[in-house]
């Protein structure tokens, strides 16, 4: 099962697109997701949601730390 999940770039500093969002969030909180590029579309992240609902919300931490770390105040 995966999300396709809406990226905001205009409420972001340092994000311009999809690719540029996956491979920080990788780098910085070691979360793979795929950017939308990947299957023909803009502007969003895919994530695999079929796993435990422990990594989920680990996943769901280290997203939020990493978006409010770039959120436009």
């Amino acid at each position: 099962m995966y999300m396709m999940v809406r990226i905001n770039f205009e409420e972001f500093d340092g994000i311009t697109d999809d690719v540029e969002f996956c491979r920080q969030l990788l780098q910085e909180q070691n979360c793979l997701t795929f950017p939308s590029t990947c299957f023909f579309e803009t502007g969003f992240f895919r994530m695999i949601i079929c796993t435990t609902t422990d990594t989920i919300n680990e996943f769901g931490e280290r997203l939020q730390e990493f978006c409010s770390a770039r959120y436009r105040a």
